[in-house]
């Protein structure tokens, strides 16, 4: 879909509410639960950012925003929850920082392509009349449906990707019929898995246990100070600020969360932390050993 059709499905979309002007503190009433938003490049979308943490509670049922509303009395506030749970339609013209909430979203890249020769650059009369239709079409469909999701059916989760991709596909499969639909959308999870693992591999995490995985091949102590100069040694200069001994073991700690203890004054990974290695390893997309090459299948071995 081009850059030029976003707006247009935006537009005709009749489920959504819009919200595309929100102020800088948006506020959970004026989020509609079903919403579309064009332009949603918000300023602060981490995980600190107040309508990131609106659109990661509106993903799942049960989990309101809780907002303090002045009473009549002057300086007491209540407080009160708001349910924001409900589809939402976002356009933008990049990635949110946050990537809880990026992991729950489906991605649509567009103006990949070149625009279509029968897609008009300005909206006919009969656009209105074209999305009435759509719209119509979309309504009956999920009449139709309606019960869909209360099959007894029990789809059964792929345990090789994310259960974040897990709890957003399977609702989605519930409802597809067709054996090579559902194929599809098992494929698209199975890549947007692939692609997470591959952006979590670009990170400070994954070069530490790349670090941690070749200092165990080597049998030497998993010390914070050995790991900190091999990552000195290896990506030095691929960070503004200096890696220090403290920010490793920050990152061990916090990030991967591998207890540390003490041991003839440095801090080091005992090796009862070791087993939760292989976990990390997958989750970062690093390989835990080097694939050894017999003779036989090596055409460079000598012999």
């Amino acid at each position: 879909m081009h850059a030029h059709g976003r707006l247009t499905l935006l537009q005709a979309d009749f489920r959504f509410g819009r919200f595309d002007r929100l102020p800088a503190l948006p506020d959970s009433r004026l989020l509609p639960r079903n919403a579309r938003h064009d332009e949603g490049d918000f300023r602060l979308s981490d995980e600190q950012a107040e309508i990131v943490k609106i659109l990661n509670n509106g993903n799942a049922k049960g989990f309101p925003v809780l907002r303090s509303e002045a009473t009549a009395n002057r300086g007491e506030f209540n407080p009160r929850a708001y349910e924001v749970y409900g589809p939402k339609l976002i356009a933008t013209r990049g990635f949110f920082k946050d990537r809880a909430l990026e992991s729950r979203c489906l991605t649509e890249e567009t103006g990949g392509r070149p625009l279509r020769d029968d897609i008009p650059i300005s909206l006919p009369p009969s656009f209105k009349d074209e999305a009435q239709s759509l719209r119509n079409k979309l309504l009956l469909y999920r009449f139709r449906n309606l019960k869909a999701g209360q099959q007894n059916e029990v789809l059964a989760a792929d345990r090789t990707i994310e259960p974040r991709l897990n709890q957003i596909f399977l609702p989605l499969l519930a409802v597809v019929r067709n054996p090579q639909d559902r194929e599809e959308l098992r494929a698209l999870a199975r890549r947007y898995h692939g692609e997470m693992i591959a952006e979590r591999g670009m990170d400070l995490e994954a070069q530490v246990l790349e670090v941690i995985r070749d200092l165990r091949q080597s049998e030497r102590t998993l010390s914070v100070k050995d790991i900190t100069s091999w990552l000195v040694d290896r990506h030095g200069e691929d960070y503004e600020r200096k890696i220090t001994t403290r920010w490793v073991g920050s990152v061990i700690r916090r990030k991967l969360h591998l207890v540390t203890c003490k041991s003839h004054g440095n801090y080091v990974i005992p090796p009862e932390e070791l087993p939760k290695l292989d976990r990390l390893y997958a989750r970062y997309g690093v390989v835990s050993e080097e694939p050894e090459t017999s003779p036989e299948a090596d055409p460079f071995a000598s012999g």
